[in-house]
């Protein structure tokens, strides 16, 4: 015998305070973290980059506010590093971030 639906009828949640309640929690991991955008596998720009610790032929590796990002592949050019935000073109193969 198949179950029957049991429908709860409640006060129903507006949309709207859903969309800004993730809004909220966006901001807030936005502030203390790292902002990082990966177009395919050709670039990767991070917002929050502190510096570099090492550039070599197969890995990128950034220092951020809290850790570091590993980027592995080859061919990386640096072409934009400016107020915390960095640009890398390469063939990227993997990321890796390490807190």
């Amino acid at each position: 015998m198949a179950k029957k639906l049991k429908i709860e009828k409640g006060k129903p949640k507006s949309k709207w305070n859903i969309l800004s309640a993730a809004d909220n929690i966006i901001d807030r991991g936005m502030i203390s973290g790292a902002h990082t955008e990966i177009f395919g596998n050709s670039q990767i720009s991070i917002e929050g980059c502190m510096g570099v610790f090492e550039y070599r032929d197969t890995y990128l590796k950034l220092k951020l506010n809290k850790g570091a990002v590993i980027i592995c592949g080859s061919g990386f050019d640096i072409t934009y590093f400016e107020n915390r935000l960095i640009t890398v073109k390469g063939k990227i193969s993997s990321v890796e971030f390490s807190v």
